[in-house]
């Protein structure tokens, strides 16, 4: 017989520490048939599983109790106790499988179930919390302003208004904005609105935090230290200050302002030698130096100055509706023309002790006084002495603050 060749015999010697390598041999019949039957037994089996698997969980029935042993729970922060349902049908214990599997309905219950009318959807959910209150949860606290933020004017806004909708004084708003602006609000203008009462400077040109401090009567390094004033951060009094600087100074004080207090009137009926009677007015009611309702029979005679001689201190503005004249403290005030005493008293918008005249269309305003004679409802003729000067109110020195308003408009003395 020839010799057959064998492959694995040519194999490199390097491989012989691996191992001798096992020949494929040819499989006899019976063999080839036990192979064929395990491998179709192994789909069979592969197959089940894959069916098993794919195939729908059985859903088992829930367990039901007794509509007689539901309670329901009554929450501290609702107006009624939760109602269980009371459609469902009641089982009896006979019908329950011993162990652990659930009741089972019986064929009278089921009967029972399927003439029961379904109820509409809204009415499907099965326990029901009543709640009457329907404000959010979330509460969020108010916050301070830590910077300067912009507020646009609205239609019948005045200052007053949006200085109390952010805590602030009235002067705080009109220190920190234009005059212009505050002396004609209108819609659409915007507003500076500061984080605290105080003043909103800005540099003209260069000038040190000390001399802001001096000009509105504050510790520079209140300024300095200020969180509104980041930019500030390890700045000194000596510090120079670059024109255009916007500076919040805390507690800062400007020039004293005069607000228009609420006036009242009513009209009287004129007489044919062209003076009135009847005619009625009130100044500032409410305020402790407010007189009520007085006669307001209008003007007789001329004009006079209300003081002897002054230093001239400040004009007319539409911001300073009046004059400052300076004088000593104690120097006698007299009447500029003959009207009935409207307000004799203290003042709670800045001019402190004084009074008010009326003369028909016209009232004259006399403040910052340190002694009041005229008594409310009185007639004061021309020149006669009302009070004393002084600097009470928002003042910062003995003068008097002299105002003339013509149908309640200040107009230039």
């Amino acid at each position: 017989m020839a010799q057959q060749f064998d492959p694995y015999e040519s194999l490199p010697d390097h491989l012989a520490d691996t191992g001798p390598i096992r020949r494929v041999e040819v499989l006899s019949g019976w063999r080839r048939l036990f192979g064929l039957v395990s491998l179709i037994a192994a789909a069979g089996l592969t197959i089940a599983t894959a069916l098993l698997v794919l195939s729908p969980a059985e859903t088992p029935a829930p367990d039901i109790v007794p509509a007689t042993t539901i309670s329901a729970t009554t929450n501290a922060d609702t107006t009624a106790p939760m109602q269980a349902p009371t459609t469902a049908p009641i089982l009896s214990d006979e019908t329950a499988i011993p162990g652990s599997l659930p009741p089972i309905l019986s064929a009278d219950s089921m009967a029972q179930l399927l003439a029961t009318p379904v109820a509409p959807v809204d009415q499907l959910i099965g326990w029901e919390i009543p709640r009457d209150n329907y404000t959010a949860f979330t509460i969020i606290p108010d916050r301070p302003r830590s910077e300067v933020v912009q507020y646009t004017v609205q239609s019948g806004d005045t200052i007053f208004q949006i200085a109390d909708r952010f805590g602030l004084k009235p002067e705080s708003i009109a220190w920190a904005n234009p005059r212009s602006i505050v002396e004609a609000l209108r819609p659409g203008l915007q507003l500076n609105i500061l984080p605290v009462d105080g003043v909103y400077y800005t540099v003209q040109s260069e000038q040190t935090v000390a001399s802001i401090g001096t000009r509105y009567q504050v510790d520079p390094y209140s300024i300095i230290d200020s969180e509104f004033n980041p930019d500030l951060f390890g700045a000194a009094p000596d510090t120079e200050l670059p024109s255009g600087t916007h500076v919040v100074v805390p507690g800062g004080t400007d020039a004293a302002i005069n607000w228009n207090p609420p006036v009242q009137r009513i009209a009287g009926t004129t007489n044919s030698s062209g003076g009135s009677s009847g005619a009625k007015i009130s100044f500032d009611t409410g305020d402790p130096g407010s007189c009520g309702l007085v006669d307001n029979p209008g003007a007789t005679g001329g004009w006079v100055k209300p003081l002897g001689s002054y230093t001239w201190v400040r004009g007319f503005s539409s911001i300073h509706t009046g004059v400052d004249l300076a004088d000593a403290t104690g120097t006698p005030i007299m009447a500029a023309a003959s009207g009935t005493v409207a307000f004799a008293g203290w003042s709670n918008w800045g001019y402190g002790y004084s009074v008010v005249l009326a003369h028909g269309p016209f009232t004259t305003i006399y403040g910052h006084m340190s002694a009041v004679s005229a008594r409310c409802g009185s007639f004061i003729y021309a020149g006669q002495v009302i009070g004393a000067v002084g600097s009470t109110g928002d003042s910062s020195g003995p003068h008097l603050h002299f105002e003339v308003r013509y149908n309640d408009i200040p107009v230039d003395p």
